[in-house]
This record gives C-alpha cells, sequence and structure tokens, in this order.
C-alpha cells in the first residue's frame, strides 16, 4: 500500500520531501492501527497534490508581495535622490507592475485562505499575478543597476535579488496545481463587492491622473503635468485591457446576493 501511493503520489507531482513526509505518517499511522483502511492508492495521492497544490498557491501569493516590500522601500528612498530618466522610466514602470501583481497575489491567497481545495484555474491566477509581480520587481532592479551607483544601491541590489530569489522559489512549488474544475473569481470576488472592473480601471487611473497632474503644478509645470498624467492614464488602461483576463480580474462564477425588501 504505501510503495504503491509512494508511486501515485509521484506520478501527480508531489515534490520528494512531501513524499518522504507523507511516507513517515502513513507508516506510523499503519503501525498504530495495522488494519487501517487508508483508500484508494490514486484517490488519497490526488487528494494530497490538490491540498498540497493549494497551500502552495497561498503561499505563493504572500511569498511575492512580502519579497516586494523591501525592495519598494529601498527603490522609493534612491528616487529622493533624483537618479536620472532611465531609473525613472524603468522604476516608474517596473514599480507600476509589481505593485499590481503582488498585491493583487496577496489578495487572491487571503480570500481562498479559508478554503481547504482550491481550483485549478485560482492556482493559475495566483501564479500569474505572482509572476507578474517578480517581473516588475526584477524591471525596476535592472534600473537601478543601469543608472543608480552608491552604497544604497548595491544594499538595494543585493536585497532585491535575494528576496525575489526567495519569492521564485515559492513561485516555482505553484506546479503542483490542485485538479478541481470549475473557474476563478475576478476583481469582485477580490474585494468582496459587487463591482465593474473597467468601471473600477477607470476610476484608478482617473485618480493616478490626477495625482501627476497635481504634481506638475506643484513643480510649476502644469503643460507637462498633463501630458505625463494622459499618458499614464492610457498606459494604466492598456495594461488592465491586455491583462484583465490572464490576473483573473474579469469573468468570475462569483454571484453575491443582491439586498432584498
Amino acid at each position: 500500500m504505501i510503495e504503491e501511493l509512494d508511486r501515485e503520489l509521484r506520478a501527480v507531482g508531489v515534490p520528494a520531501r512531501r513524499r518522504r513526509r507523507i511516507r513517515l505518517e502513513l507508516e506510523d499511522h499503519l503501525a498504530c492501527d495495522p488494519g487501517a483502511d487508508l483508500g484508494n492508492p490514486r484517490e488519497l495521492a490526488r487528494q494530497f497534490a490538490d491540498e498540497l497544490g493549494s497551500v502552495y498557491a497561498r503561499r505563493a501569493g504572500v511569498a511575492v508581495f512580502l519579497a516586494l516590500v523591501p525592495v519598494g522601500v529601498l527603490v522609493c528612498v534612491l528616487a529622493l535622490s533624483r537618479p536620472g530618466v532611465v531609473f525613472n522610466v524603468g522604476a516608474t514602470l517596473g514599480g507600476q507592475l509589481a505593485f499590481v501583481g503582488g498585491t493583487l497575489a496577496l489578495l487572491r491567497a487571503w480570500r481562498l485562505e479559508r478554503q481547504p481545495v482550491i481550483t485549478a484555474a485560482e492556482g493559475r491566477v495566483i501564479a500569474r499575478r505572482g509572476a507578474l509581480g517578480i517581473l516588475g520587481g526584477v524591471i525596476t532592479l535592472a534600473a537601478v543597476a543601469v543608472s543608480v551607483r552608491g552604497d544604497l544601491a548595491w544594499a538595494t541590489l543585493g536585497v532585491g535579488c535575494v528576496a525575489l530569489a526567495a519569492a521564485a522559489v515559492a513561485l516555482a512549488a505553484t506546479r503542483l496545481r490542485p485538479s478541481a474544475t470549475g473557474r476563478a473569481g475576478d476583481l469582485a470576488f477580490d474585494l468582496g463587492i459587487v463591482v465593474d472592473p473597467w468601471l473600477l480601471a477607470l476610476v484608478i487611473a482617473a485618480g493616478v491622473a490626477l495625482c501627476i497632474a497635481l504634481g506638475g503644478v506643484i513643480q510649476s509645470d502644469p503643460l507637462d503635468g498633463l501630458a505625463r498624467a494622459a499618458g499614464d492614464a492610457v498606459l494604466c488602461l492598456a495594461g488592465f485591457a491586455l491583462l484583465c483576463r490572464p490576473l483573473g480580474l474579469r469573468e468570475s462564477t462569483l454571484r453575491l446576493p443582491r439586498s432584498t425588501k
């Protein structure tokens, strides 16, 4: 029984370290109760894989977010020294991707925290969000490496590389995905409220544009501020249109109950 289960666990992709732990626990259980019925090895292996895949997915969402926090803080400190155009462009693009991917990955992991087994679609959504966050972090660190010198820059690169490597390891574990069928939730599921994703995207883009425009006014260059605000708003909406479905921001099976009078 144990040998057959080990083969089935290997077949569904459970890592060797986890297989050893499962084997030891089952051997201990059988030692206490030799006549215990553990069930069908294939079904039991699939159950273990589904539960582990769900844990790995949620863990990856949290790990990516936590890895990006120190990178973001250090990059913001570097930005105070006005390092130049290359840094500003790279850090702005990378920072936005990192913030969106990391925050969304954490939010979906948190929303699924109480579900022992998530769907395969939800696992893919978290993995994609985490990958976007790591990509943003890599772009940001590349901008730092190319355009900034000094002890703080080296510290940022060191901390960032270690943090992103740890996040990448956690994300790699999501290759073990649960097999449960079903569609992933959308932005309404993330937020727990009924909301139109495109309307929210328009509001966010408008808010970002307003902040940039106000910054131009404060710097006594309102025309430049307006131009940058319009460009950033267009990029924000374009990014949403491109990534909304891969990141699980649309097409939810969630139906929140309507209020009745």
